[in-house]
């Protein structure tokens, strides 16, 4: 008995071992698959939160310093390695970079090499209605799902895909976009707001595939000098002709423009002959061309991949009935704000905010009636020159004085004399593709700022994007930090000066021009820009929901139906409704 139990002994002990080893083994799988679910839920949501329109809250700014003291010198490399000044970023500016280019981090396809065949194609897509069977009323919320599907016809497993959606009716001219959720697992819900009666379209398009993104991103960071800039030097007869741009690489000598002001660096190849002094203007260069490799160019295909419609599964319309609930009033137009999504809607083609009564100045005497005696300067790109060209049409009285200045580079200047109204417009500065222009016709918007004196009689309209699409998000942010910077200054001196930022645009993408000026370069930057206003006292004019919901095709400068509705928005502001 007693050798048989030592047998016995001796053989169990290693079977305890090993079942004490298993059971260590598995602990540590069950924390290992915990913290691996914990990461993705987490994930997930700040992929959803950061990519469609879910904007984190204020609170998110105070991020730890010296937990993040690797990432924001990160943020800044790129910035200083092009000639920003380390010393002129405070700790509150470094974290809030760090913190929006967190907020902008688009997923990425699992392989940075997914064949053509396995990226997305909306031809095998369908989009459904969710509960098209039930009875909507004004004010119900719709939603759409769609799974996107590859070329091979199989379901994708992953997000990333950039789409676009909107609701309308045609007969009644009435159109609202949609809000995009990404679920990244190939399933996306797309939510819309329904805002008047009748019969109800859904209208979805995949504006590029999360393929496609992939290689713009990649454009975006490694392919900024991709657009590129040019400089004239004239001394007596000697002219000399330059390249320029934010961040040039120093094989040769270099002329530094940096702005002194604001810090702002802007540099051109020194002339052979004539010094740096001698620059007399700014222009455009040119385009460069073959950015893709051979299997990136299916990604960018017109038709087929590139801001393609995706057809409905069953119907795609609901019937919506009137309401009898009655909504609170939205106040009149004032800023400070919040911006909202969606932030309106089209009825019988006049917009309707969503968070202010906005007014219809459909005659030139109501324009003139409301900017009486007022100061309008207007900073920014040809798609806000479009409202200082509008007003300069419209309104007769408003007589644009010649400056002798190129149409499509200004500076401009109009003034009604009789009702003192003054109206200047300055394209914004450097970088800016734009005709050849005086160097001094083409001021910093945080300069000219710091120069407006302000007070109840001063307006200031402002948008600055679409040029800023060819290069990394970083200088984007640091040119919006500074006019944050002289905005707050202005108003600190002038609390009644009213100051209105025009969003981004959506537009027609060629081939071509997705390589260079894509919506999702554009969307990008206008998360950045609502995001750094945020709870400041300023208005804003949605162009972007007011371009997607309108049914006249995508263009950068849109039509003088848009381009009206803006104003009206604008005006809307300066001379606010009380009631409709």
């Amino acid at each position: 008995m007693d050798q048989r139990a030592t047998k016995e002994s001796a053989f169990s002990w290693p079977i305890c071992r090993l079942l004490f080893r298993l059971l260590i083994l598995m602990v540590l799988l069950m924390m290992i698959l915990y913290l691996y679910h914990t990461k993705n839920e987490e994930e997930s949501t700040l992929g959803i939160e950061a990519n469609w329109k879910s904007y984190q809250s204020p609170a998110s700014y105070s991020i730890n310093l010296q937990q993040n003291e690797n990432e924001t010198s990160l943020w800044t490399h790129r910035l200083l390695q092009c000639g920003y000044q380390n010393h002129s970023f405070t700790p509150e500016e470094r974290s809030e970079g760090t913190f929006l280019m967190k907020m902008i981090k688009w997923p990425k396809p699992p392989n940075p090499a997914v064949p053509f065949q396995k990226s997305s194609d909306p031809a095998h897509v369908r989009f459904v209605i969710l509960n098209s069977t039930k009875t909507f009323y004004v004010g119900d919320q719709l939603q759409v799902i769609l799974q996107m599907i590859d070329f091979d016809g199989h379901p994708k497993q992953y997000g990333g895909d950039y789409l676009q959606g909107r609701i309308h009716t045609p007969d009644l001219k009435a159109g609202s976009a949609g809000t995009v959720v990404d679920n990244q697992n190939g399933f996306y819900y797309i939510n819309f707001n329904l805002s008047w009666p009748g019969k109800v379209e859904v209208s979805v398009s995949l504006v590029h595939p999360s393929e496609g993104i992939q290689v713009l991103e990649k454009l975006r960071e490694e392919r900024p000098e991709r657009v590129y800039f040019q400089s004239t030097f004239e001394s007596g007869a000697t002219t000399e002709t330059t390249v320029c741009n934010l961040c040039l690489p120093q094989s040769k000598p270099l002329c530094n423009f940096t702005d002194l002001r604001t810090g702002e660096p802007w540099f051109c190849y020194k002339p052979e002959k004539l010094p740096c002094s001698a620059r007399v203007n700014h222009a455009m260069g040119g385009y460069e061309q073959e950015l893709l490799m051979q299997d990136e160019e299916p990604f960018f295909q017109s038709g087929v991949n590139v801001k393609t419609s995706i057809l409905p599964s069953g119907a795609a319309y609901v019937i919506v009935k009137s309401s009898s609930r009655t909504g609170t009033g939205v106040g009149k137009c004032v800023p400070g704000k919040p911006l909202l999504s969606p932030s309106g809607f089209y009825y019988q083609d006049q917009w309707i905010s969503s968070s202010c009564n906005v007014q219809h100045f459909n005659t030139p005497t109501s324009i003139t009636d409301c900017l009486s005696g007022k100061k309008v300067y207007i900073f920014g790109d040809s798609t806000i020159r479009q409202w200082f060209e509008y007003l300069t049409e419209f309104v007769p009285g408003l007589r644009e004085f010649d400056l002798g200045n190129p149409k499509k580079t200004g500076p401009h200047l109009a003034l009604d004399i009789d009702n003192k109204i003054k109206v200047e417009y300055y394209a914004h500065g450097k970088p800016i593709r734009i005709l050849p222009i005086s160097s001094q016709d083409l001021p910093f918007i945080a300069n000219k700022l710091d120069e407006i004196k302000g007070g109840k009689s001063t307006i200031i309209a402002f948008t600055i994007w679409c040029h800023f699409n060819t290069f990394p998000v970083e200088p984007y942010i640091r040119r919006l930090q500074n006019i944050r910077r002289s905005i707050l200054r202005l108003l600190d001196r002038s609390p009644d000066t009213l100051v209105v930022i025009k969003t981004a645009n959506v537009q027609a993408l060629p081939r071509d021009v997705s390589l260079y000026n894509s919506d999702w370069y554009s969307y990008q930057l206008d998360l950045v820009m609502r995001k750094m206003f945020e709870g400041i006292n300023v208005a804003f004019v949605d162009a972007w929901e007011m371009t997607i919901a309108h049914y006249l095709p995508h263009e950068l400068h849109p039509q003088q139906v848009i381009i009206k509705n803006e104003v009206d928005v604008f005006l809307s502001y300066v001379c606010p409704l009380e009631k409709n």
